[in-house]
């Protein structure tokens, strides 16, 4: 911990720039921090997947660092976490635990700047299990593409009506069930698999998002996107029981910290009306949805400059907290 502590302190002398393997729980998980200040709010991203690791959104989180020292992790089980070590979580409190021990490592590097918390999709999951077993750690909570009890349903009939007279994809999905909730875990990862790849107005996060990233990222090489592959799929066996079973009862329904959502216009898996309805469940001294306009899943890697233009107003308040 001293070494690491060392390496990101002396990075750079005005901010941060720190690539490398941090020791949480274990093993060695694999952080990239960048922030143009150390004064800036830390943004500590928990991405979605499980095990779809965003480190590879650099000019996205370049952008961010103007205004943010923005913190990726490959989670246990993923990306170059994974191959560094084949290990995967064995349950969603494995990440959470993680994620808190990662929360107060970086509060050590900077302990007086403030740590706003972002889970994206499957990370909104995690990210709020940790708000609520930490939340003195943080200063304000981000969901984007928030998951909710309603998102499979929300998704499925949205798929259907447009659909339209696309008779092929029509007669694909009416093999589902039309409960969402009676959906096996194969069916899920066969819908939202389905649903990442329809070509629709706003980018697709395989086609548009994740493969051009993963290709310019200089990071990445052959041996990195093996393993997030890899990853990505061992870790979908250890957690998808557990997934797909989730009791959303458990996401928090108050919080005495600032409570944002960003929400893609078209987001194909979380739907804008099944995120609205949690929202709305939510109690919070602040607290504010923000549709993203000509974005779908990953909306804030789609539209990185409409996503900074927005959370401008919660770094200020975070910073006068």
């Amino acid at each position: 911990m001293a070494l690491f502590l060392h390496n990101v302190e002396n990075s750079n002398p005005s901010g941060i720039s720190y690539q490398g393997y941090v020791q949480l729980n274990g093993i060695q998980q694999w952080i990239t921090i960048l922030g143009q200040s150390k004064t800036n709010p830390v943004l500590l991203i928990i991405h979605g997947g499980p095990a779809s690791t965003y480190s590879m959104f650099t000019k996205a989180t370049q952008l961010f660092s103007t205004e943010f020292t923005v913190v990726h992790w490959d989670q246990r089980g993923a990306g170059k976490t994974y191959r560094k070590q084949p290990a995967v979580p064995k349950n969603l409190q494995t990440l959470v635990d993680d994620g808190i021990l990662l929360t107060k490592k970086i509060k050590e590097i900077l302990p007086n700047v403030p740590v706003i918390l972002l889970g994206s999709s499957i990370g909104s999951i995690i990210a709020n299990l940790m708000v609520q077993q930490a939340e003195p750690l943080y200063a304000a909570y981000i969901g984007t593409e928030q998951m909710t009890s309603k998102s499979h349903q929300y998704a499925f009939n949205q798929a259907l009506f447009e659909t339209g007279n696309h008779v092929l994809s029509k007669n694909w999905l009416q093999k589902f069930p039309f409960d969402a909730q009676s959906w096996s875990a194969k069916q899920i990862s066969e819908f939202n698999i389905f649903s990442a790849l329809q070509k629709t107005d706003v980018a697709n996060m395989v086609t548009n998002l994740f493969i051009p990233n993963i290709l310019r990222c200089p990071h990445y090489g052959v041996r990195d996107y093996m393993a997030f592959c890899k990853g990505m799929l061992a870790s979908y066996r250890s957690l998808h029981v557990e997934l797909d079973t989730f009791d959303y009862d458990r996401l928090l329904t108050k919080i005495a910290i600032p409570f944002y959502v960003f929400q893609g216009e078209h987001d194909p898996i979380t739907p804008m009306q099944a995120t609205r309805m949690y929202f709305e469940r939510v109690q919070a001294p602040e607290k504010r949805m923000i549709e993203v306009p000509g974005a779908g899943h990953l909306c804030m890697f789609a539209k990185p400059g409409y996503f900074l233009e927005k959370v401008s107003g919660l770094r200020r308040l975070v910073l006068t907290i």
